[in-house]
């Protein structure tokens, strides 16, 4: 069994590599869009596109955590923004309310593909807000903001 130092040093590598497979995702995707003029193709593409750029942003943050400053998480900070995260978690929770109406509204099979996109999209925001707020209680379990 890995010493926990070995162990976030193989997470380190394996973020870096998948970090460059995004790079490469990004490169591919750019060729596809310089060949398309379609505009279904090139929205789905865009979106992987942004996708990789943002996960490559991600993997950054973990390995920063580790190799220059961990991340930390400050009440006196929180305090400040809180209320408007729950305000968006409110707002996430309509546009899905609203993409599932929509989604009964067509029978359009493009229109339902690029609605259950919207659909999956807006319940992963919701889901990332939600996951935030373990976070913070898993750190302040007694509401110490």
């Amino acid at each position: 069994m890995p010493t926990q130092r070995e162990a976030i040093a193989n997470l380190l590598k394996v973020l870096k590599d998948w970090q460059k497979i995004e790079d490469a995702s990004v490169n591919n995707v750019s060729k596809i869009l310089e060949q398309t003029d379609n505009p279904l193709i090139k929205l789905v593409m865009e979106i992987i596109k942004q996708d990789s750029v943002i996960h490559k942003k991600a993997q950054q943050l973990i390995i920063d955590h580790f190799e220059k400053e961990t991340i930390a998480f400050n009440p006196d900070e929180m305090k400040k923004f809180w209320e408007l995260v729950e305000e968006h978690e409110k707002i996430e929770k309509k546009t899905i309310e609203l993409a599932k109406k929509s989604l009964d509204e067509t029978n359009s099979p493009i229109v339902k593909y690029i609605l259950t996109y919207l659909l999956t999209d807006e319940m992963k925001h919701d889901r990332l807000l939600e996951e935030i707020e373990k976070v913070k209680i898993g750190i302040y379990p007694y509401g110490g903001m």
